[in-house]
């Protein structure tokens, strides 16, 4: 049955929503130049508008978009919206990727002539007499009883996109037909039995070109758009449809790839390899150096190398992602790394910042989603890429990155998402409901829930043996400076307007401790460490920063706060520094060593776009301070050797000093005397929020405290310092000049937060 509905051919414009700001300051710091991605393949994942204006207007977006190239020349495309399972539009013209990571939000686009439009209401709906297209409400997909997508599978060059409406299975390809010398898109749909046969989208009306279906039992209009109607059936029903232009009739024979026979062929698209040598540490005297492995910043895809996340397969490779969405496995990771050999798995993906490899399979946390990703055929290369869970919303903000992806002893998942923040650092653009929260995703991926909020960037988490939650969270609007949080179940983590409560808070739950900025300007993840190969460090956490590309090992003290249970202590920082923002560690089942990655793109005293290195335990004595204890008369403090007794003993050679902020809507906090009073009624900004005062931002100050004396155990590895006027404060900095017992000179400090005194 062949039935014409007209449309119309406006410009297309492809947007792909980029930009990178982890962390900010207020010093200045210069950026880092451009980086341009080319298009990846045949697909691209991001906030996708077809149908641009010449007032600069988008006829349609998708938030959670997937943009296909179509045609030999690869200049075609074809884009659908993943929340609404619809097609988002057509067009032929030039298909561009290109993601400037420092865009924030001036995103590029691609221009043509428009095949075809549809507006934001759903893709399908199962039943074949539905009377009305159900339209977008609010933020985030369908329920998954309505309408979900359900992933796509790569078969060289051709994509099967798969849908799930009501519970029917319908697989969906795209492909230009040349006819009579002339192009047009087809779009092949396969809907598996259906008992009440099923309504699908076609797109708006217009006068300039027309729609022709085979296999429909009607079309008519619903909300503007053209709708098919596919009638009930026990088998399987195919249905074409044909976007023409104007006067050109449909070819007698529409011999169009069916999407059956797509699902069953994997082709490889990256065939080549690169290979790259490591460089190990030439330190002796260290316990923990740093070995580089070096990343293909050279290779035949022409991807940047702005590595974001990763994980170990069974056998010791590496998977690791980029922030412009590839994925590749790296071989050859030994003692030596003499030879190691890169293969590009997955491209496309939606910044994704997480991932994880759980029974030898491969989940990536991108904005739109978890994905699982597939090597079916044992090629080497994934082509089938599982939406796992897609219940996360997304906006047209710039900055609301999705971090990371943990799993607890339960397998069950977690990531968290950053706040839309604006261009500039203070303030947010428009909120929903996901914004700045962690969330927990079941085994199998179909509960999500939210497990705190009040985040505002915390670019990384942490997950220990026993299930405990940690993460960092980054300085601006209502977080005075970077901190590191314990979560609870249900807690809020200090912006008030990502609390998703009925009444903004008015005070937040408090973190292990905070960083002042030259200790830590913008937070990456922890880890904890679960070799028995890393010195003394084992069932302990380690918290990366990104901001100053380094790692700290932490000191927690349980202690009892408003008669509920608090984490307060500090952190020490490890001898080694990484090439570039450190955000994600792992062990080596293989070695038991930690690795790191994490990229350059925002307020970090990194040099490379990207970096994966090896911190390596040599065996050398480890002089690091390992515990601290706060009470009501002084502090305790552990480290891995013995000290110099007659040094420690000096309480001059001790330097302890505390300071607050000011918990406010401002961006970040003066450091301020813990003898000040924080915030008055009448200190408020232009938004009405409570901020600190003019008086706050001049006095600027550090309290020291005098150490009355030093006690040194018998073993020489602890000291107690005397403090009377030791009091809570949100920042404490002890400076020490010592040397351990074998005479090597110990020079450090320790950042901590003390909530309560215990006696």
């Amino acid at each position: 049955m062949n039935q014409a509905i007209p449309m119309r051919t406006p410009l297309v414009a492809l947007f792909l929503s980029v930009g990178l700001l982890f962390g900010q300051t207020k010093k200045t710091v210069k950026k880092p130049p451009a980086v341009v991605a080319e298009a990846p393949g045949p697909w691209i994942l991001g906030t996708v508008g077809v149908g641009k204006q010449k007032d600069g207007t988008i006829d349609s977006t998708g938030l959670k978009g997937l943009a296909i190239r179509l045609g030999d020349d690869g200049k075609k495309g074809i884009a659908y919206d993943l929340d609404l399972c619809r097609p988002i539009g057509a067009w032929f013209g030039r298909f561009t990727s290109e993601m400037n990571l420092m865009s924030r939000g001036d995103y590029p686009t691609a221009l043509g002539e428009t095949i075809f439009v549809t507006g934001d209401f759903a893709g399908f709906e199962s039943d074949a007499s539905a009377s009305a297209l159900s339209p977008r409400k609010g933020f985030g997909p369908f329920p998954a009883s309505k309408a979900r997508f359900k992933g796509f599978h790569n078969a060289g060059r051709q994509v099967v996109v798969q849908w799930e409406v009501g519970g029917i299975r319908v697989d969906e390809t795209a492909e230009v037909v040349t006819a009579n010398e002339v192009q047009f898109v087809v779009r092949t749909l396969e809907v598996a039995p259906s008992p009440k046969g099923m309504t699908v989208m076609l797109g708006k009306s217009a006068d300039a070109a027309r729609i022709v279906t085979i296999g429909a039992s009607k079309v008519d209009q619903l909300d503007g758009h053209a709708v098919a109607r596919v009638a009930a059936a026990e088998t399987t029903t195919t249905l074409r449809i044909a976007y023409l232009p104007v006067g050109v009739p449909l070819p007698s024979s529409l011999d169009t790839e069916l999407p059956s026979r797509l699902l069953k062929v994997a082709k490889r698209i990256w065939v080549e390899t690169v290979e790259t040598a490591g460089e190990l540490s030439t330190k002796s005297n260290e316990p923990y150096v740093t070995d580089k492995i070096k990343l293909p910043e050279s290779n035949p895809w022409k991807a940047p190398m702005f590595t974001s996340a990763f994980d170990f397969l069974p056998d010791g490779r590496a998977v690791i992602c980029t922030f412009h969405g590839d994925v590749f496995i790296a071989s050859g990771i030994d003692d030596k790394l003499e030879r190691v050999t890169w293969r590009r798995f997955a491209s496309g993906l939606y910044h994704p910042l997480g991932l994880k490899v759980v029974k030898g399979e491969i989940y990536v946390t991108c904005r739109d989603g978890i994905w699982k990703l597939r090597d079916a055929d044992g090629d080497g290369e994934c082509d089938t890429y599982e939406a796992f869970n897609f219940d996360v919303m997304v906006t047209k903000s710039f900055h609301e990155f999705v971090f990371d992806l943990q799993t607890d002893p339960a397998g069950n998942f977690y990531f968290i998402k950053a706040g839309p923040v604006r261009k500039g650092g203070r303030g947010f653009d428009e909120i929903c409901e996901h914004h700045g929260a962690l969330f927990k995703v079941s085994p199998d991926g179909k509960k999500f829930e939210v497990i705190a909020t009040g985040f505002r960037a915390p670019n990384g988490i942490g997950i220990s043996p026993t299930g405990q939650v940690t993460t960092g969270d980054n300085e601006g609007t209502w977080t005075p400076v970077c901190r590191l949080n314990w979560i609870k179940q249900g807690g809020f983590y200090g912006v008030p307007p990502l609390a998703h409560r009925a009444a903004e808070p008015t005070d937040y739950d408090r973190p292990l401790c905070w960083f002042p900025k030259d200790v830590d300007n913008s937070s990456g993840g922890q880890v904890w460490v679960t070799s028995d190969k890393f010195g003394p460090w084992k069932n302990r956490l380690l918290h990366l920063s990104y901001g100053t590309c380094s790692l700290f090992g932490v000191l927690p003290q349980e202690v009892t706060l408003n008669g509920q249970p608090q984490m307060q202590g500090g952190v020490a920082r490890f001898n080694v520094d990484f090439g570039s923002g450190a955000m994600r560690a792992r062990f080596n089942p293989k070695d038991g060593q930690l690795y790191v990655t994490g990229l350059r793109g925002w307020q970090t005293t990194a040099t490379q776009n990207g970096c994966f290195q090896r911190v390596r335990y040599t065996g050398e004595a480890v002089r690091m301070p390992m515990n601290l204890q706060a009470s009501a008369k002084g502090l305790r403090i552990e480290f891995a050797s013995a000290l110099d007794a007659k040094l420690a003993h000096d309480a001059a050679n001790w330097n302890v000093e505390v300071w607050n902020y000011v918990w406010s809507s401002a961006y970040g906090s003066p450091d301020i005397s813990t003898l000040v009073k924080k915030v008055s009624a009448a200190d408020v900004g232009k938004d009405g929020k409570p901020e600190f005062s003019k008086e706050q931002m001049s006095e600027r100050k550090h309290d020291p405290l005098a150490v009355k004396s030093v006690d040194v155990s018998a073993d020489g590895r602890s000291v107690f310092l005397e403090i009377p006027d030791l009091r809570p404060a949100m920042q404490m900095l002890i400076k020490y000049e010592l040397k351990s017992a074998d005479g090597a000179e110990l020079r450090g400090q320790i950042v901590n937060t003390i909530h309560v005194l215990p006696e």
